[in-house]
């Protein structure tokens, strides 16, 4: 019997769980592990026809044209600022409060990334934030659906038509959201998606671009693999005749993912359902807990969250890192989404951004916390972070 006394576990109180739990994590079936295993029966065990299906899978469930499986939603970004044509002299404006990836897509090309400051309420890009960062250099915009909640959309596509701007989603967050009906990732130019264990469905790793532009989706498919062309002029008499057009890359998706991607979206209405409920008990067990602040939701969006992140300010009785600290000595592993860009050294070194310089996302950052959420936590472990944190903000009320 686990001792539940009053005192947190940081203090000497015995944890409220035995196993770590993390923030995040995979469901995979029986019905999952046997689809891939029948992948790996077939003739093609990448770039084969379970790749094309999911490719197709995921264009139909989005609703656009083109879908291309790359080996990450880094691979994605990459790949779709250089299908953008992103280069030397650019300048590429997104949100400081996200993963080094998203800022990447403009470095990976030799273009300069430009943050902008945030919503304080969503934690997406302010769009007023964004006009303010506009130059003659500005060449495109990646917003980002932070934690699952889409972005002000129509104001970042008015933005772009009035700058000639093209514009590539971060959605790695955010399938199965929906914005105003429509579904996260289906706006022009392109969006990209993640499939790592901890996003809304997963391939193990992987990532995908979709577009209604045949002639992008075409592009990430040739730089995907190489940048070869297959079929050159010549190839009917010499079969064996191939060549590389330019700088490629290996990005190329196995029909192993592929199958696994398949089963996965067929359960994506049960996974957001799930994480609806989890959240739904969360809210229900904070209501009454000064300073846990819990997520706002804009009108007409449904979003599927991918990260259940909440702020934690004096009023809950400790700072968030105690909290953070408080929280792991019960082996809940909190997180927290994320350091800003602004604050990395890279960033400071290679485009001189320094502390200070985007207000919203620094206090958002000082206080967020991201508490486990994924589809596989029973009802019994939802109640032990419900408990931990409980135990928390009571010894230190």
């Amino acid at each position: 019997m686990r001792d539940l006394d009053g005192r947190p576990a940081i203090e000497g109180g015995t944890p409220i769980r035995d196993a770590g739990i993390g923030y995040g994590g995979q469901s995979i079936t029986d019905a999952d592990k046997q689809a891939v295993a029948d992948a790996l029966e077939g003739d093609y065990i990448t770039r084969g026809p379970t790749v094309d299906d999911f490719e197709r899978a995921i264009a139909t469930y989005v609703g656009v044209d083109n879908a291309v499986a790359v080996t990450s939603g880094t691979a994605a970004l990459h790949l779709a600022g250089d299908a953008a044509g992103y280069g030397p002299g650019d300048e590429i404006i997104t949100t400081p409060l996200t993963f080094a990836s998203t800022a990447h897509a403009a470095v990976y090309n030799d273009a300069t990334p430009v943050f902008a400051d945030i919503d304080m309420e969503t934690r997406n890009l302010d769009p007023e934030a964004v006009r303010d960062r506009i130059t003659a250099d500005t060449a495109g915009l990646i917003p980002m659906h932070y934690a699952g909640q889409p972005c002000e959309v129509d104001a970042m596509l008015d933005i772009a038509e009035e700058h000639d701007l093209t514009v590539i989603w971060d959605t790695c967050h955010a399938l199965g959201s929906t914005w105003h009906g429509e579904q996260a990732g289906s706006h022009r130019d392109a969006a990209i998606f993640s499939f790592h264990p901890v996003k809304n469905i997963t391939t193990a790793e992987g990532g995908m671009v979709v577009t209604d532009d045949d002639e992008f989706a075409e592009r990430i498919r040739s730089l995907r693999s190489f940048d070869m062309d297959y079929d050159p002029p010549g190839h009917e008499d010499e079969p064996w005749y191939q060549v590389t057009e330019g700088v490629g890359f290996n990005y190329n998706f196995t029909d192993l993912q592929a199958a696994l991607g398949l089963k996965q979206l067929e359960r994506i209405d049960e996974f957001k359902q799930r994480r609806r409920e989890i959240i739904t008990r969360y809210e229900e067990a904070f209501a009454d807990i000064p300073g846990l602040e819990t997520p706002t939701v804009k009108d007409d969006v449904d979003p599927m969250w991918h990260l259940y992140a909440v702020e934690i300010d004096e009023a809950f009785g400790c700072d968030r890192k105690r909290f953070v600290n408080a929280m792991h000595a019960e082996n809940i592993y909190v997180q927290v989404h994320y350091v800003p860009l602004h604050y990395h050294p890279f960033f400071q070194k290679s485009f001189g951004y320094e502390r200070g310089q985007f207000p919203n996302a620094e206090q958002v950052y000082d206080r967020i916390v991201s508490l486990p959420l994924y589809p596989a936590m029973d009802d019994e472990t939802v109640d032990d972070v419900i408990r931990a944190i409980r135990r928390i903000h009571e010894y230190h009320e």
